[in-house]
């Protein structure tokens, strides 16, 4: 049975509404956050190393 509880892998946001990769949700304000950075923002790094582990984390498998 899936666990009802949605949390946003980037900020830990709980019960939100967002996409889901790799079997990991990001809630909206984080996919919106992630699509208008650009790659000089301060952000760019923590997003990017956030999609690294979605996408590449054998780990969390």
């Amino acid at each position: 049975m899936e666990n009802s509880i949605k949390k946003c892998f980037i900020c830990g946001q709980i019960n939100c509404d967002g996409i889901i990769i790799n079997g990991e949700m990001i809630c909206r304000n984080c996919e919106e956050k992630i699509v208008n950075t650009k790659v000089d923002d301060s952000d760019y790094d923590e997003l990017k190393d956030s999609i690294k582990i979605i996408l590449f984390d054998e780990c969390k498998k």
